[in-house]
């Protein structure tokens, strides 16, 4: 879809998109009209016939609708739990080194700190504008060396860092996931059926025989708006980390000022 989905405000985006539809829809109408009222001689025929052809066509593209919106709903889902398994290593992990000695223990908490904030401000930003962020690998890597130069002295603390690897490997893990759906989308010719099937149903909808122009247009009018809102709210979540509805930084952001302030 068209990356002003993405850029724009939802309150300019969502009106020029439904409008879009709305025009094309009338303008096919309109278009119709007169080949219409030549054709349906038969007015009969002509609505028997018409309606089969709108009642199958309704069934698949409504199933085709339905089963990209719930692929779509369960990609941002994928997302949002990736994003939970990381804030919860984030804070499994804070709680293990803070039962680490002095200093470094101060360190690793630091380290985790400086981690998420850098998730907040560089990682998030990239992925909502369709970038794999890599500047936080550093961090990764630094809170990796501090973990691996601690060398316990207690079997307490052999148990405590033991499970702190497990924690840091977690972390890893949930962040790999997070990031490496950054392009999560669906393939981008499911998007021209769509489109194609949003045109063919104007074409049926200018087809239906009605005298009165501007009931036509209302009821034409009404479907678009309708089948335009479906698609823009498909569309807007279609790329978990862009556009007005997206998975945010909100629960980093949240860790960083309830656990590691």
């Amino acid at each position: 879809m068209g990356d002003f989905l993405y850029q724009w405000p939802i309150w300019l985006s969502l009106p020029i998109f439904v409008a879009g539809f709305l025009l094309v829809s009338w303008g096919v109408l309109l278009v119709l009209r007169g080949p219409v009222r030549r054709a349906a001689v038969d007015s009969l025929e002509w609505d028997r016939v018409l309606g089969y052809a709108i009642t199958a066509y309704g069934v698949f593209y409504g199933i085709l609708l339905a089963l990209v919106a719930v692929s779509v709903y369960e990609n941002f889902m994928r997302v949002d739990e990736a994003v939970l398994a990381e804030t919860s290593a984030i804070a499994t992990l804070f709680r293990d080194v803070s039962g680490y000695p002095d200093p470094i223990a101060g360190q690793l908490m630091d380290a985790l700190r400086s981690y998420t904030e850098g998730v907040v401000t560089i990682d998030f930003p990239a992925q909502a504008l369709g970038r794999v962020p890599t500047e936080d690998d550093m961090r990764v890597l630094g809170l990796q060396d501090l973990l691996l130069s601690f060398e316990p002295t207690t079997p307490g603390m052999q148990v405590l860092h033991n499970n702190t690897i497990a924690a840091f490997n977690d972390l890893i893990l949930a962040r790999r996931t997070r990031v490496d759906m950054t392009h999560l989308a669906l393939p981008s010719l499911f998007w021209v059926v769509i489109g194609i099937g949003a045109l063919l149903n104007a074409v049926l909808l200018g087809l239906i025989e009605v005298k009165r122009v501007r009931v036509h247009l209302f009821m034409s009018g009404v479907i678009a708006v309708f089948v335009g809102l479906l698609i823009f709210v498909t569309a807007d979540m279609d790329h978990p980390y862009s556009g007005e509805v997206a998975v945010t930084s909100e629960d980093y952001q949240d860790l960083l000022d309830d656990l590691l302030d």
